[in-house]
């Protein structure tokens, strides 16, 4: 089988589970794939300034120093880290979550030719799915859903590791394939790079000319 993005350039933007230092799923897809990956993923990372990292990853996303205009690939994993004001589906501001990814996602459209894919992360092992996360009233599932609501407004695909990847509650609470509540230990990167390179084998390069 042909693989288009054999030999492309990738750059990662995200949470500590796509950075260097605990990001176990990308050598993964990028051994999968042929590319060459620019990992800009960075623990505690969000988009939102009243998540854990004060909007730092926003910050990454948003400028082109970094070289993106090369890119090929642009991945935006997203979920956890980010601030109790999730917002609604076509906020554009600088406060809510939904705002601040319109803006991302929105800005990587206008300011590259790369194909952009965002990537829905898992959430915390430690609580059920039914749980809901007290600062934003909803459960982690209905922040997936929205997440993904957005991408599609915007066109953007979407790999949706949280509610497909096979790392369920029943499963994980067990924490054969994690360190913690939520970081992934070898294996877990293994059977999570496995899933995101059978989506991303399957999205288009996006031509330009």
């Amino acid at each position: 089988m042909n693989n288009h993005w054999n030999g492309k350039l990738w750059y990662a933007y995200g949470t500590s589970m796509t950075s260097i230092k605990q990001g176990e799923y990308v050598p993964v897809v990028e051994e999968l794939s042929g590319m060459t990956v620019v990992n800009l993923g960075i623990p505690g990372g969000c988009l939102t300034p009243d998540g854990y990292g004060k909007g730092n990853t926003k910050r990454a996303v948003m400028n082109m120093d970094d070289g993106k205009e090369n890119a090929d690939l642009i991945t935006l994993e997203v979920l956890p880290n980010e601030g109790a004001l999730v917002g609604n589906i076509y906020d554009t501001d600088e406060q809510s979550f939904c705002g601040c990814f319109n803006q991302c996602l929105r800005y990587l459209q206008e300011n590259t030719k790369a194909q952009i894919v965002v990537i829905i992360m898992i959430g915390s092992n430690d609580k059920e799915p039914e749980t809901v996360i007290e600062s934003r009233k909803i459960t982690q599932f209905e922040f997936a859903e929205i997440i993904e609501r957005v991408a599609k407004l915007n066109g953007v695909p979407v790999i949706n590791v949280f509610c497909e990847a096979g790392f369920g509650y029943g499963r994980v609470k067990a924490r054969d394939y994690q360190k913690d509540n939520i970081h992934l230990n070898k294996l877990g990167g293994k059977n999570m790079g496995n899933f995101v390179w059978s989506k991303l084998k399957d999205i288009p390069l996006w031509e330009t000319e």
